[in-house]
């Protein structure tokens, strides 16, 4: 059997005007994952990252405490993450007028004016505003539907899977949304139930998949063992 080991990028730059990029925990939080790579004397012989700045940063970060994990790391556009971050804020307005809940939740992310409480609102927001496209509920031209998206994230999938060789080891640097994907095909479970999946995956996580030909299967889920100090785990 083969491996692939999803990990979910470290932590990016929430509320700051270009979020796609690593915060300094974040940084951490990747330097300590090449660390307990290498000192497992996991030997990487593919590497996989979506499109994203944040995707490959946390690469980089790995590598540079850890170079002997190095090996060619390959863009995959297929493990871009999905775009309700953009309903949550290009289109905000819109569906806060369509929908009274994501009004009431938008209002209370924008009063909310601890830290924390941004956080927590504004995750309260997502959600909801995920639920609604996950349903279909809310259509934009530009904004791909759910169906979509596990499409392409299965076309990802299948081109690691498809390719020869026995007990390979391979690591895909990407996003939430990618790795509920991922667990949809593996758990064939209900399409909310993959998404809810998503939201208790922690920065930097490691989720694993055994693979064969016409095999995908769940190891571990959202392990966080390279990361003792729990003050470093972050969901955004």
């Amino acid at each position: 059997m083969s491996e692939i080991v999803f990990v979910r990028h470290a932590q990016a730059s929430l509320f700051e005007a270009d979020y796609d990029q690593l915060s300094d925990l974040g940084k951490t939080q990747a330097g300590l994952l090449g660390q307990y790579l290498a000192k497992q004397s996991i030997a990487l012989d593919e590497i996989y990252i979506g499109p994203r700045r944040r995707h490959r940063q946390t690469v980089e970060a790995m590598i540079q405490i850890a170079p002997e994990l190095a090996c060619p790391v390959v863009e995959l556009p297929q493990f871009d993450e999905h775009q309700v971050d953009r309903l949550a804020t290009d289109y905000i307005d819109q569906l806060a007028l369509a929908f009274p809940e994501v009004h009431k939740l938008h209002q209370a992310f924008r009063t909310a004016s601890q830290a924390s409480e941004r956080q927590r609102t504004f995750a309260r927001l997502f959600e909801a505003v995920a639920e609604l496209w996950l349903a279909g509920r809310v259509e934009q031209e530009d904004v791909e539907p759910w169906s979509d998206f596990v499409l392409r994230v299965n076309d990802g999938i299948d081109s690691i899977v498809r390719r020869p060789g026995r007990g390979r080891r391979v690591l895909v640097l990407t996003s939430a949304g990618t790795i509920s994907a991922a667990l949809l095909r593996a758990l064939n479970c209900p399409d909310k139930v993959a998404l809810g999946l998503g939201w208790r995956i922690w920065n930097c996580s490691l989720t694993r998949f055994a693979f064969s030909t016409g095999r995908f299967s769940l190891d571990q889920f959202n392990t966080m063992s390279h990361i003792s100090d729990h003050s470093l785990w972050t969901y955004r």
